[in-house]
């Protein structure tokens, strides 16, 4: 999954975890009741996406572009992963504010962008993380919430920003390397990264999630939702592809600068519709008879990515590729789900009151394996806050 090159050097010790401060309230499984409110996900929408460019300091390009799927002719043995990859590349590329590049795509493409109207703020990460605690799946996990004016931002806290993940194995990153390919106007990207939003449980989402490539052939289609009309929210400045082709055939480049860090953003790649967007892996074909897509389902449900790209190798040659509609099974698995997605509408609803009811608006969401309390605490050690003055006050005032 993703394309991000091993940057990083070989060997890094792993950094200790953050200090936990006091419990604030904790969350008992059980203590999950079925909501009564809408558990599945409706008014999907294309937001914003840019790329991280492979640059000494953080650069973004809005909206960037996913690569191509580009399959080779002839399958041909390809090397195994190597290096350090990142475990969360925005905080990674940048430590200061690693949810500023997603604000900044969505001002970029909706200037008028209503921001009052948005409970929640998360990505693939922390989204997942609550979405398993849910379902009762035991994984240890801890994220940060801030409260910027009434929305809920939902933080990644790994150990360190650089943190890197252990023992890469496979083809995950020389796979995509292969077969697919960054447009020219996007050449020297890292990675592609996209924001929905989505309504879920009486909740307004925004989604930020990482996309590993898109289908040609699928890009004249429309994302679910992505021209519905919707009172009071950005379909209200809604554009058509060509005039969100226009706005962006630009070569400007503007800078921010936070703790003496700058956050450069350039204009330029194209629109992709969620339609044509596919989510990719790579397995040994020994073990081919396994459901992977099935596992899948509860993160491309989140992140709402219809496509899927399974792609089995013997050895490093890629004997058989699965390209799959996964909307139909995604579908099937949101109804079959009911009662956990209940349970987990029933947890978002519960932090966002939670965390908006805090004197200055943030806690730490922490779980430890082998429990089955979802801990609530106050801050441990200083983080900084979710965005940058400038751009926080803008989040305010733009409601």
């Amino acid at each position: 999954m993703g394309r991000d090159r091993p940057w990083g050097r070989q060997g890094v010790t792993q950094p200790p975890s953050p200090r936990l401060g006091p419990t604030l309230t904790t969350i008992e499984h059980d203590d999950l009741h079925f909501s009564r409110k809408d558990w599945k996900i409706t008014d999907v929408r294309d937001i914003a996406s840019y790329n991280w460019l492979n640059r000494k300091t953080a650069t973004i390009m809005i909206p960037g572009k996913p690569p191509a799927w580009t399959p080779l002719s002839e399958p041909t043995k390809l090397k195994e992963d190597a290096g350090q990859y990142f475990r969360d590349q925005n905080a990674a590329r940048y430590p200061s504010y690693p949810f500023q590049p997603a604000v900044e795509a969505i001002f970029e493409t909706y200037p008028g962008f209503p921001t009052a109207e948005v409970d929640i703020v998360g990505c693939g990460s922390t989204l997942g993380n609550l979405l398993r605690f849910a379902r009762n799946i035991d994984k240890k996990f801890r994220f940060v919430v801030q409260c910027v004016g009434r929305t809920v931002f939902l933080i990644r806290r790994e150990n360190s920003p650089t943190q890197t993940i252990p023992d890469v194995r496979g083809y995950g990153h020389t796979f995509p390397e292969a077969y697919t390919t960054w447009d020219a106007e996007v050449k020297g990207s890292d990675s592609h990264q996209r924001i929905i939003q989505y309504s879920l449980g009486g909740l307004n989402c925004l989604v930020r999630f990482e996309a590993d490539g898109y289908h040609l052939d699928l890009i004249a289609e429309k994302s679910p939702g992505e021209h519905s009309t919707k009172q009071g929210s950005a379909a209200q400045d809604e554009r058509t592809v060509d005039q969100l082709l226009g706005a962006f055939n630009d070569s400007s480049i503007s800078s921010y600068y936070s703790a003496n860090k700058a956050l450069t953003r350039e204009i330029g790649g194209g629109y992709i519709p969620q339609a044509a967007i596919f989510d990719l892996k790579t397995r040994s074909i020994r073990r081919k008879e396994q459901d992977f897509l099935g596992e899948q389902l509860p993160r491309l449900w989140i992140s709402q990515i219809p496509n899927t790209v399974l792609a089995f190798h013997r050895f490093g040659v890629f004997e058989e590729i699965q390209k799959t509609d996964a909307r139909e099974m995604i579908g099937k698995w949101e109804t079959e789900e009911e009662d956990s997605l209940r349970k987990f509408v029933e947890l978002l609803n519960m932090l966002v009151a939670f965390a908006r009811g805090q004197p200055d608006g943030q806690l730490e969401v922490f779980h430890d394996e082998g429990s089955s309390v979802l801990e609530l605490r106050e801050v441990g050690d200083n983080v900084n806050k979710a965005l940058p003055e400038q751009v926080e006050d803008r989040w305010v005032l733009n409601g």
